[in-house]
């Protein structure tokens, strides 16, 4: 009994030392997170459509859009202005050789890479504009002449021109239109073509071949070069190539 009074006092004295320490420890600390979502920023996305020029301004461009890339459905058909500023590229031609915004024509056939924010498809700036040559070709024998036009009836056609194969197709000249004859491109004029003269015309078109609905009979067709190659001699298309460009659209 004399030894375990000494141990319940040394056992006293440890717990009146122990529970004041404890008192005075700091609570365990509650971390609050509070969530922050963020505003998402607004980013530029590029777009593709092609079509004809309707109207060239000091720095924008207006296009009547026949084909789109795949977001951008929503153009299609429609008229689109485009702002170009110096930072956009623009080119001509197979060789994409570079031009000036005034260099660019009502009728001319171009592709455009544009950006702009988000979906909004109202406000967008050309990051690249290529222009491609509105060229077609056919080869045939003439059997009419008009006094500012000629009827060809077509044995052969450029690639894009094949609907024309078989036709007879009237085409207009004007004070644009340039006449040669055979390899040695001598120049002529417009009274030395005879009806059945085989030719190779290179000419424009109001439309293009590759539009939805395109109705070819209501176009309106133009030539930029006549060559007369003999009676009744029809030229392949290669003799025309390098000035036909084969976008023909």
């Amino acid at each position: 009994m004399r030894k375990l009074i000494p141990l319940l006092a040394a056992g006293a004295l440890m717990a009146a030392v122990a529970l004041p320490a404890l008192a005075a420890s700091p609570a365990p600390s509650t971390t609050t997170t509070t969530t922050t979502t963020a505003t998402p920023i607004a980013r530029a996305h590029a777009h593709w459509f092609a079509g004809s020029v309707s109207a060239v301004g000091t720095s924008s461009l207006t296009i009547s859009v026949l084909w789109t890339g795949p977001h951008d459905s929503a153009l299609n058909g429609q008229s689109v202005t485009v702002s170009v500023d110096s930072n956009t590229e623009l080119t001509s031609g197979k060789d994409r050789m570079p031009i000036s915004l005034p260099s660019v024509q009502n009728g001319d056939l171009v592709g455009v890479v544009a950006s702009g924010m988000g979906s909004d498809l109202t406000t967008l700036t050309a990051l690249k504009i290529h222009v491609s040559c509105n060229c077609h070709w056919v080869g045939g024998t003439i059997s009419a002449l008009g006094s500012n036009s000629l009827t060809i009836q077509v044995k052969k056609t450029g690639p894009y021109d094949t609907v024309l194969s078989g036709q007879a197709v009237t085409i207009g000249v004007d004070g644009n239109t340039t006449y040669i004859h055979g390899k040695d491109k001598a120049p002529i004029q417009f009274s030395d073509l005879k009806v059945g003269d085989g030719v190779g015309i290179i000419f424009s078109a109001s439309g293009f071949f590759k539009a939805p609905g395109f109705d070819w009979t209501k176009a309106t067709f133009t030539a930029k070069q006549v060559r007369v190659w003999g009676a009744r001699h029809t030229p392949p298309a290669s003799t025309d190539a390098g000035a036909a460009a084969p976008v023909g659209a």
